[in-house]
């Protein structure tokens, strides 16, 4: 990151995005207090009251589907990897598709946590704590990555190189992002989603121009230039760059294809983002409206990555950062020197802030409204809690969530934490995915095999993961002076989705459905015809 702190360490350099940064938290800030401080009730807190409209909530969609590492990763694994990192483009687009089978059923239950969709399918509050469980599982590793994306990358901005500066950075901009989702709710949420999409798209297509001008509007001269920055053509467009082309590496891509498009489309974020949805109508034509904004927004990132190699080139980026996530910043920087590109540049600055701001408060606001709803409320209080304890259980769930998070993403900054991303993902896909499927669609899903989807599916993930190379054995792994692993793959999702179904099916199979089964699944039918929870 050498290079660009040239740009970074002079006083106009640093004053521009230090000043647009502080309005944008401003607005940000104000946001969510016009529109989130009047949520008393624990529906409009969690869930907007149900009443956001399809525009509002495919724009918001958007937003919960571009993570930090969603924008600036792929960029640059374009532009180092070619082909593998355009076939991650095109599973993430995929995940959109698979969340349009699910959104109606899912609104129809008339529920917007994970524990509490369960529970349609099976009494008692074994289906809460085990949502509130996974929940807790998928969200907080996401927010840490995160959150250490976040110091990286503001201190790389501001040009601050100290020892400690990217610690630092994460400690203020995690507890900034706390008091967002804390006071901000599903409505200010929400707001900072749209918005953070609009200004995303707004930036994207700029560049693009920009690029494409570099290159008199001849996209096949920035193709192969593309290639030529980054090894030729016969690597660039060949599988094998991001893994490898032995057997093991292609096992390897399909592998993060399949996590990418499974894991996506179910994180709890999204589940509460469809319950604020008006109907189960709404919702289908909000998802069906956000695919075609990311299969826009994706095209686009691939776009920009071709320019990357194109223009900056993959020797350039890798000497600044080998995980290549600097590579946007780079590509501002050397398409344009002057006051102008200056200036897109701290746009584009801000635009990363308020990605991982609104990435942040969506993966809190999840968590606590599972703390709060499925067990304070669902569990503890067996539904007696009043709507302005819950909703004041629900706020400081937010703060407890986000402090130990900060304290993780503090703690783990310097160690090898990027796969925890993938690992969610892969639970997402192999343990919530076949629960949901099989509680919206299979009438002979026992409670039986919910719990052994549930907590045996999360065991097979927690052990492939824990005895593969990203923990032990590699260089990049998170112990590198050990080696115990045995499972050859970094992502699990190949071998863990079909456990996970398969472990689903079994447990149902094994007894028949007891009446109180039978009786529960009327009731299910029923609630979900009435859409409440």
């Amino acid at each position: 990151m050498n290079e660009f702190r040239v740009l970074a360490s002079g006083e106009s350099g640093l004053l521009t995005p230090l000043t647009l940064f502080l309005a944008v938290v401003c607005v940000c800030f104000l946001l969510c207090l016009v529109t989130g401080m009047d949520s008393e009730t624990p529906t409009d807190f969690y869930a907007a009251d149900r009443s956001l409209p399809s525009l509002r909530s495919a724009l918001a969609l958007c937003g919960d589907y571009i993570p930090v590492t969603a924008l600036l990763s792929p960029i640059g694994t374009v532009a180092l990897s070619g082909y593998d990192s355009m076939m991650l483009a095109v599973s993430a687009c995929t995940a959109l598709i698979i969340l349009l089978a699910l959104a109606e059923p899912l609104r129809d239950t008339g529920r917007f946590t994970l524990g509490s969709i369960l529970q349609t399918r099976v009494t008692g509050t074994a289906p809460r704590i085990a949502g509130t469980v996974l929940t807790l599982v998928v969200c907080v590793p996401l927010i840490v990555v995160q959150l250490t994306v976040a110091g990286d990358v503001t201190a790389y901005v501001l040009g601050l190189d100290a020892s400690g500066t990217a610690e630092i950075c994460t400690a203020l901009i995690g507890l900034l992002i706390i008091s967002f989702a804390a006071f901000g709710g599903m409505r200010g949420t929400s707001m900072i989603q749209a918005g953070k999409a609009l200004l995303l798209f707004s930036v994207v297509l700029t560049l693009i121009v920009v690029s494409v001008n570099r290159f008199d509007g001849d996209f096949g001269g920035m193709l192969e230039a593309a290639a030529l920055g980054s090894g030729g053509a016969e690597v660039y467009h060949a599988p094998g760059l991001l893994f490898g082309d032995t057997t093991t590496g292609t096992v390897e891509l399909l592998s993060l294809c399949l996590t990418v498009s499974l894991g996506s489309a179910v994180v709890p974020p999204i589940l509460l983002r469809i319950g604020a949805t008006l109907s189960g109508r709404t919702a289908r034509r909000a998802v069906g409206r956000a695919v075609v904004m990311i299969t826009l927004f994706y095209g686009a990132v691939v776009l920009l990555g071709l320019a990357a190699a194109a223009v900056v080139g993959a020797q350039t980026i890798t000497a600044d950062d080998p995980q290549g996530n600097s590579a946007l910043f780079l590509l501002v920087r050397t398409l344009d020197g002057s006051g102008a590109g200056r200036l897109l540049f701290t746009v584009a600055a801000c635009a990363v802030f308020v990605t991982i701001l609104a990435t942040v408060a969506g993966l809190a606001l999840a968590t606590a409204a599972s703390l709060s709803h499925d067990i304070y409320a669902g569990t503890l209080r067996r539904g007696t809690a009043t709507d302005k304890r819950e909703t004041s259980v629900a706020r400081w769930a937010v703060v407890a969530v986000g402090v130990a998070s900060v304290f993780l993403s503090v703690l783990l900054h310097a160690w090898s934490i990027v796969f925890l991303a993938s690992f969610a993902a892969a639970v997402a896909a192999s343990v919530i995915l076949p629960a949901l499927i099989y509680t919206l669609f299979w009438k002979g899903f026992t409670r039986r095999g919910m719990l052994w989807t549930l907590y045996g599916s999360l065991a097979c993930c927690l052990l492939l993961q824990f005895f593969g190379p990203t923990v032990s054995g590699r260089p990049y792994s998170l112990l590198s002076g050990y080696d115990f692993h045995w499972f050859p793959l970094q992502n699990i999702a190949l071998v863990s989705v079909p456990i996970g179904f398969l472990m689903g099916w079994i447990g149902s199979r094994l007894g028949p459905r007891t009446p109180a089964e039978y009786a529960q699944g009327t009731t299910a039918r029923a609630g979900m015809a009435a859409g409440a929870d």
